[in-house]
């Protein structure tokens, strides 16, 4: 009789095989979804996360924090092998999903009547509801102003659709057609994902298969472990960053978390942090995906090679206070939340290398900036709905410069503009680098983006940004990002400065919408920067020759190339003057002195 197949004697190449089966069905999800679903953010950027989990809910493979467990422990109905729940308040789900745009799918595995496990996915529906085109009101008070809330309920149930359930979705967007769509496309992913679960038990075995799931959680553990002792601080370090404001008129607010390790083990505390804004800038933070964040994170600038799941989860401990911006209380609004989500990477990283700067990376641009374009076309009254998702300058880095008008999200990426002029009422007339943006440094800051748009139909625009006066610092010596600015350009040529969170801006045909977004801050000392890199830069329109002689000390001749002594006499006066490099460029001096 054949011993027990277990995570302990399950032999590796078994469990090497798993493993990459898992993340091709992850993939094979992700590419199911993008075949089908018709909203742009999801079709073109891709804003949705999946996940395949255990019996219990554990994450094998994926993005997000689990939030089965707790799903399981509430829901009052058993889950059938046919059904399929839906959920997107995040106050229901621990803040997995994190604004009420994210519609999550779950669908459980089954095979020979035991439930082995779930697949999850879960996608940013384009309108929802609520009193904004987009659902995403820079000026609501509360949860209720932003569109549905949806309770874990099942929008299949044994096998067929809840078309009551539908009819009200539907009734509740602006985006009908295209919200039917996502959530079909959400299920759809989740059940090839199942599907190619049950391959991998016909395969293997269901006994080698959970054994090979329970082998994957504890090597991401042991793994975890020692990137925890080999770059975690014992001593507790503090870090902090500040978003400008939340819309309404109050700001800036602060983000700061404090970090130490006690063996193997690390520890997160968000003690000091701002109180819950009276807008929508609260971020309903999951302890479970703040840990994947710091997984992520670890992992990807240490390690990219370990898998990303819950087996490392027992390993962290993390403290919210209640009543912060991030864990608001219910009905905090919530809809503005991304600037918070992004810039906590800029402190995650900041207190990971507060001591050591020399380690880690600058900050980026430190959002997820969005443009929402709407109204009626003239000819045919049809509702036209656009929001999309701008990027910025990613940071400098030990090992290189950063990226230009870069996303911060793992595999976002751009829509292209031929989408955008084909199927909205809008032209592009500039998609470019932001000249002179990224901060300097011996490794550039990423420049952020220059985007032109003409509106060529009546309608509104909302705009959501940050870093308009807290830029992204620099480190290490290198200097801190550009500002984010927005500009509506009238047709008669007048412009005016548009806040970088403004609902329902009317806009007429012709007019022209300029939206800047931030750099990222630079790495290292920019007068030790090669100065024959400089001179590329200038010539590829990144930097100007006024920022090459200020900035980085470097001169270039009438051909366009450094005059090597020139250089040299001007660097040695800018270090003269200068002193010592700084640990951090902030940048924001001023504006955080206005409120202490």
């Amino acid at each position: 009789m054949s011993a027990k197949v277990t995570a302990k004697n399950i032999d590796t190449i078994t469990v090497d095989i798993i493993e990459n089966a898992l993340r091709n069905a992850r993939h094979e999800m992700d590419a199911m979804l993008f075949r089908t679903a018709l909203s742009p953010v999801i079709r073109e950027q891709h804003d949705s996360f999946p996940m395949i989990c255990d019996g219990e809910g554990k994450m094998i493979v994926g993005q997000f924090g689990s939030y089965i467990p707790g799903l399981l422990r509430d829901f009052e109905e058993d889950i059938g092998e046919e059904d399929v729940i839906l959920i997107n308040d995040p106050y229901l789900c621990g803040g997995s999903v994190s604004h009420l745009n994210d519609h999550l799918v779950l669908v459980p595995i089954y095979y020979k009547g035991e439930r082995i496990g779930f697949t999850s996915m879960f996608g940013h529906l384009m309108d929802v509801g609520g009193i904004v085109a987009g659902s995403m009101p820079v000026t609501a008070s509360t949860v209720y102003a932003e569109g549905i809330r949806i309770p874990p309920v099942k929008i299949v149930r044994d096998g067929k659709d809840n078309k009551d359930l539908f009819k009200v979705l539907m009734h509740n967007s602006r985006t009908p057609r295209e919200n039917y769509s996502d959530i079909q496309a959400l299920i759809a992913s989740c059940r090839i994902g199942a599907q190619r679960v049950l391959d991998l038990v016909e395969r293997f075995g269901l006994e080698t298969y959970l054994a090979g799931c329970e082998a994957l959680l504890e090597r991401t553990n042991k793994m975890m472990r020692e990137l925890i002792v080999k770059n975690l601080p014992e001593e507790p370090v503090s870090f902090e960053d500040y978003l400008d404001d939340d819309g309404v008129g109050n700001g800036p607010f602060k983000m700061k978390l404090t970090l130490w390790r006690e063996g193997h083990e690390a520890y997160f505390d968000w003690s000091g942090t701002s109180g819950q804004s009276p807008g929508p800038i609260n971020f309903y933070l999951s302890e479970e995906m703040f840990k994947m964040f710091i997984g992520i994170y670890l992992i990807m600038v240490y390690d990219p090679a370990i898998m990303f799941n819950d087996g490392f989860y027992p390993l962290l401990h993390v403290n919210i206070p209640e009543g912060s911006m991030l864990k608001p209380k219910f009905p905090a609004a919530l809809g503005c939340r991304t600037h918070a989500l992004a810039r906590l990477f800029d402190v995650l990283g900041g207190a990971l290398v507060a001591n050591a700067p020399a380690f880690g990376t600058a900050a980026g641009y430190g959002d997820s900036p969005y443009f929402i374009y709407s109204g009626h076309r003239k000819d045919d009254g049809e509702y036209f709905h656009l929001m999309e998702i701008l990027y910025g300058g990613i940071p400098g880095r030990p090992v290189g410069d950063g990226m230009d008008g870069h996303s911060w999200w793992p595999e976002f990426v751009n829509i292209p503009n031929e989408y955008l002029e084909i199927y909205y009422p809008l032209r592009v007339e500039r998609y470019t680098s932001r000249i002179d943006s990224g901060g300097a440094g011996l490794n550039r800051g990423g420049n952020g983006i220059e985007k032109l748009y003409t509106c060529l139909e009546d309608g509104f625009v909302s705009i959501h940004d940050d870093r308009a006066r807290i830029p992204p610092w620099g480190i290490n010596g290198g200097l801190h990002g550009e500002f984010s600015q927005k500009v509506l350009i009238r047709t008669d040529g007048s412009r005016e400065d548009l806040p970088t969170k403004i609902d329902n801006v009317p806009v007429k045909a012709g007019d022209q919408i300029l939206f800047i977004t931030a750099g990222g801050g630079g790495w290292g000392d920019p007068l030790e920067r090669d100065a024959a890199k400089v001179g590329l830069d200038v010539a590829r329109l990144l930097v100007t020759p006024e920022k090459a002689a200020r900035d980085y000390g470097v001169i270039l001749g009438k051909d366009g190339r450094p005059d090597l002594a020139a250089t040299e006499t001007r660097r040695a006066e800018l270090r003269e003057a200068r002193g010592d490099v700084r640990k951090f460029d902030f940048g924001r001096e001023l504006a955080i002195a206005a409120v202490e």
